[in-house]
């Protein structure tokens, strides 16, 4: 930790040097975008290496983003707070994140799922699915995160039943793997699902005024969510070979009040960010609502500030953050230098299916250097809109593949919380993950193609 301390200091030296040896720098290499842009690259490197290698905390990172930007010239105080968290995207992601902790708090997660389960049957091949259904069902509304929180504990219990089973470790390490892959699958039906779909949608709207609506993202990414969600349980179920039914605790306490108030704070909330857009409402303000409605008096699904202090608040940070550094990458012309550097524009001209393919690899090894979907989603987001400006082409058309793909963390166990909480078990090892990701990720690369390129007949 020390050594790792020593590193991001250095590295904010750098960062520093840099800065204010920028203008003779730039014009010594006559790098075509400045002094400003020679700031924002060296921003970028201090930021991503720090979140990625976690140099120091992850929000100690992004705060810093927020003096050294000002410092440095390119965008003055009260700008920098106002284009991070003062974007509205703050409260959009706070609310789901206070609704995702209800679901966690009460027992109406681990119920849906049992009834999920009470559908599909209790052998291992249909538990799989089963669990996987309800992680992706989960994770459309309550953040994959907080999807993969709820489903973990019912996998770890029914795995503790079956200790005695020949194929013991064969089936933990599937039905593990399934619980981080079900949330993920999620992950790419609505825009709430993860905080790079936020920043893919506000950044359409600001900077290629494009707008996407809820319904919108969901009448592609559903499709897209439910055929991954059948690819990878084939991919998976085929390692499992025992058939005999396994034993699922099924025990759930009395349905509670607070459950009955979540219950119907959750149809309203998802009834409105479908059709609030037709009378005015945003999925903003309906995110706030939401996650308003569980503390009113005479409600209290939770309690105020034991929910705050359970609040992720390392992920809503970084989103802000991320949202300013997209910014600065813009403004300064970094954006069209790194989208000229990391993609084929020839690629990008091609027909939908290889076009789509291509982004989603690509996309898929970047991850692998930035560790983080989220990292990658919010740096990427803005290459590709960039892009798009620049070829003449339709925004959605170029960052749809690109952030679908950030959503799936299939390779690497760091890449995600999703991957992190059911490794933390011990059923699988960061080769077993990989292994059976690579499959996936080519799958997914296949099935986002088919997709994009059907809904583009339709002009969506």
């Amino acid at each position: 930790m020390k050594r790792r301390s020593i590193v991001f200091y250095l590295l904010l030296l750098l960062v520093l040097v840099t800065g204010l040896s920028a203008e003779r720098i730039s014009l010594a290499i006559q790098f075509g975008g400045g002094a400003e842009g020679l700031i924002a690259i060296a921003l970028l490197i201090y930021a991503v290496v720090s979140w990625c290698f976690q140099l120091a905390p992850m929000s100690v990172v992004s705060l810093s983003l927020l003096i050294l930007i000002p410092i440095f010239g390119l965008m003055g105080f009260p700008d920098a707070v106002k284009a991070s968290f003062g974007d509205s995207t703050f409260v959009f992601f706070l609310g789901v994140l206070l609704l995702g902790n209800a679901f966690q708090k009460t027992a109406l997660g681990k119920r849906i799922a049992v009834l999920i389960f009470s559908i599909f049957g209790n052998r291992p091949r249909q538990v799989l699915f089963g669990l996987m259904l309800a992680g992706t069902l989960l994770a459309m509304w309550v953040t994959e995160v907080a999807a993969a929180a709820i489903i973990f504990p019912l996998a770890s219990a029914i795995l503790s039943q079956a200790g005695e089973r020949a194929d013991y470790r064969k089936l933990a390490r599937t039905l593990m793997i399934g619980v981080a892959w079900g949330p993920a699958f999620g992950g790419v039906a609505t825009p709430i699902a993860t905080g790079s779909n936020l920043v893919a949608v506000t950044y359409l709207e600001q900077y290629a005024g494009v707008s996407i609506s809820f319904g919108h993202w969901m009448l592609i990414g559903v499709p897209i969510s439910l055929t991954l969600l059948v690819a990878g349980w084939f991919i998976l179920s085929r390692e499992i070979s025992d058939p005999s039914p396994l034993a699922i605790d099924s025990s759930l306490p009395p349905f509670s009040r607070q459950e009955g108030f979540l219950l119907a704070d959750f149809i309203l909330a998802m009834l409105l960010w479908i059709l609030g857009s037709a009378f005015g409402i945003s999925s903003h303000m309906v995110a706030l609502l939401a996650a308003v409605i569980l503390f009113l008096p005479g409600i209290d699904v939770m309690d105020w500030k034991d929910s705050i202090k359970s609040i992720n608040w390392d992920s809503i940070i970084l989103i802000c953050s991320g949202l300013l550094l997209g910014n600065v990458l813009f403004s300064t012309g970094v954006a069209e230098w790194m989208a000229n550097m990391l993609f084929v524009p020839s690629l990008l001209r091609a027909n939908v299916f290889i076009r789509v393919f291509y982004i989603v690899i690509t996309v898929s090894v970047l991850k692998i250097m930035f560790s983080s979907n989220t990292v990658a989603g919010i740096l990427l987001v803005p290459i590709m809109i960039t892009l798009s400006l620049s070829l003449g082409m339709d925004s959605w058309a170029l960052v749809a593949p690109c952030i679908f793909s950030a959503a799936l963390a299939f390779i690497v166990v760091t890449s995600s919380p999703v991957n992190v909480i059911p490794f933390s078990s011990g059923a699988f090892t960061p080769g077993d993950l990989a292994k059976r990701g690579v499959v996936m990720t080519l799958a997914a690369a296949v099935i986002i193609a088919i997709w994009l390129g059907i809904f583009s007949l339709f002009g969506l």
